[in-house]
């Protein structure tokens, strides 16, 4: 499908209201899609359902994400082929299986340009360093299978996209705790659901970008940060750092800011290969 439509910045111009009715027109013309798809505008980037004439209103005034390139979501299929050692992605028919890119991406989110180079590595030294170990660990995660002879779903690859659905979706934590248990009472013996919600973010904590948690203030005076860590009321308005509420015996902040470091970003998006080359 004709995406250069995409590159146009005047979102008035002919062409880009073309190509705005063709992606809608495409869309709706999936399988399944009722009145409503994720919108994939700027502002809503494929987390809210919208009707044809909301999204197109978004799509016109807010832009498409530039970030979205593979409308997945909207019925785009894609498979890896090989050329030579290039690996370029094609579009293929609704009924051919999407391959599985965990392992490309455990390589690109550890490093591992070489698997030559890391297994020399492991020859010269007794004990693999802590980013040896965790390559290795989700290397395994990547080739393990679900449960016994579900060889196409791996238990990275299950943990993956079962929190791409939370996230998109907006799971709360409770509901992933059920849907987890529900999945542990219907497979097979032996498979390796995580329990928990918290255990499936520990499958993925080796590929690192988690965030701090910072204490702040109600009405935004302060972080409870750096010389302020430790106080336990505001400097500014000798407001309580803690809800008053009964909270069993734990204090609980009135909000958090969750901080995403720089630094492990910027060394995640040199990592990849894709990403350096751009």
């Amino acid at each position: 499908m004709d995406k250069s439509w995409l590159n146009i910045r005047d979102r008035c111009d002919n062409k880009y209201i073309k190509g705005i009715d063709d992606f809608l027109g495409w869309a709706y013309s999936q399988p399944n899609v009722s009145s409503v798809i994720r919108c994939p505008c700027k502002g809503c980037r494929n987390t809210a359902f919208k009707t044809r004439i909301q999204v197109r209103r978004d799509l016109v005034g807010k832009g498409f994400w530039d970030s979205y390139k593979v409308w997945d979501l909207h019925g785009e299929l894609l498979v890896k082929v090989e050329n030579s050692n290039d690996v370029c992605n094609i579009e293929v028919d609704d009924d051919t299986i999407e391959t599985d890119d965990i392992p490309p991406m455990i390589y690109d989110a550890c490093g591992v340009t070489n698997m030559e180079n890391m297994n020399n590595y492991q020859e010269e030294n007794e004990e693999p360093n802590v980013h040896a170990k965790k390559f290795y660990k989700l290397l395994e995660d990547s080739k393990k299978e679900l449960y016994p002879g579900r060889k196409k779903v791996s238990k990275l690859s299950f943990v993956v996209r079962l929190l791409h659905l939370k996230s998109l979706d907006h799971w709360s934590n409770k509901s992933m705790d059920a849907l987890l248990r529900f999945f542990k009472e219907v497979l097979p013996e032996g498979s390796f659901v995580p329990n928990s919600f918290y255990e499936a973010k520990k499958v993925l904590q080796d590929l690192g970008l988690g965030y701090t948690k910072i204490d702040v203030r109600e009405n935004d005076c302060i972080l409870y940060w750096r010389e302020y860590a430790n106080d336990e009321s505001c400097p500014k308005c000798s407001k309580s750092r803690w809800k008053s509420k009964d909270t069993g015996g734990k204090k609980v902040p009135h909000k958090v800011l969750r901080h995403f470091p720089i630094k492990p970003r910027l060394q995640r998006l040199y990592m990849a290969r894709e990403t350096t080359k751009k």
